[in-house]
């Protein structure tokens, strides 16, 4: 009786960490989406606080839009607007099945990126802000926001996920076209262009996904709490 016991509370254990672990899948529930992102920004304020007990992210929360915009963190209001890659509609359906080659791969970009990936890159912003360690161009704060998303995604065991984020980003360079001149040089001609180059999806997503390709494999990036004590002892 004893042993059944058991074996139904960790069947229960399962049942309830599957529904409650939902990233990297799509799902439509906006309330849920925006539970689930705000867990994750206190788990990753848990792992900083461990490393310097002092820092905080003030509150820092999700917002899910109901009219479409790019992912963002915003400074003034200290919030993650991240939406659902549904609410793009038809032009966008059409964006990820064209640069992933089909509606399947389309809907599993999504997935990755949209469920998954991108809500640590922002709240790698949002660390930027809080840890007084702003880059100083737009490149490098975007290279290091892909960093802080790859190195929390390993440290919670998401290395499979994160393996199909990096086949799914390789794929979608293929369609894509690097937007930065030859002679321009990389970091320079983005902060100049951000503005123009963030609303182009074509544009914007070369550079992220050439990026997130260049730090998966990078070999010398340390594990996650070594990565956060050397952001926040160098400033």
């Amino acid at each position: 009786m004893k042993s059944r016991i058991i074996i139904l509370l960790l069947f229960c254990f399962c049942i309830t960490a599957k529904a409650q672990n939902k990233f990297f899948e799509i799902y439509t529930d906006s309330i849920a989406l925006k539970n689930q992102n705000n867990e994750l920004i206190q788990d990753i304020e848990a792992k900083i606080k461990r490393i310097e007990p002092a820092f905080s992210f003030k509150g820092l929360t999700t917002e899910i839009p109901t009219t479409f915009m790019y992912g963002q963190y915003r400074t003034k209001t200290n919030k993650i607007y991240l939406q659902p890659w549904q609410i793009g509609g038809p032009p966008m359906e059409s964006f990820l099945t064209e640069i992933s080659g089909s509606l399947e791969k389309g809907n599993a970009l999504a997935a990755l990126f949209f469920y998954g990936y991108f809500l640590p890159h922002e709240v790698g912003h949002a660390f930027q802000y809080h840890a007084k360690n702003l880059p100083k161009n737009a490149y490098d704060e975007e290279y290091q926001a892909n960093e802080f998303a790859v190195l929390y995604w390993r440290s919670v065991g998401r290395q499979k996920e994160l393996k199909q984020c990096y086949e799914m980003a390789k794929l979608v360079l293929t369609k894509l076209k690097n937007p930065i001149p030859e002679n321009a040089e990389p970091k320079k001609y983005m902060t100049e262009h951000y503005e123009e180059l963030v609303k182009d999806p074509y544009k914007y997503g070369y550079i992220q996904f050439s990026q997130i390709v260049k730090v998966m494999e990078d070999k010398s990036l340390p594990n996650f709490d070594s990565y956060v004590k050397e952001k926040l002892t160098k400033k």
